[in-house]
């Protein structure tokens, strides 16, 4: 299934003057861009929540795209290529 030119929505948890988040968000628009992917890009700062803080304080940037499919650090380019292109990544649970 090739997902391109459709709406991906896009969850990115991190924190302020997290490189590793700057990175992970360069990296996704980069790669949208240049796809031709349309993204709704909804940042949260775990800093925001206490219950988020202690849920992500280890792993950020952690990435939800489609409320179904959860990249986290380190996010591989060609993980996040096959989450936006094909669907596949490991799943999201709540």
């Amino acid at each position: 299934m090739n997902n391109t030119n459709s709406l991906h929505n896009v969850t990115l948890y991190g924190k302020e003057g997290c490189h590793l988040c700057e990175n992970a968000r360069e990296a996704l628009l980069t790669m949208a861009s240049e796809l031709d992917i349309n993204i709704e890009l909804d940042e949260i700062d775990i800093r925001s929540d206490p219950t988020l803080f202690e849920k992500y304080k280890y792993t950020i940037p952690v990435m939800i795209i489609d409320r179904s499919i959860k990249l986290e650090c380190p996010i591989y380019e060609k993980a996040l290529y096959r989450a936006l292109t094909e669907g596949y990544g490991p799943k999201f649970e709540v």
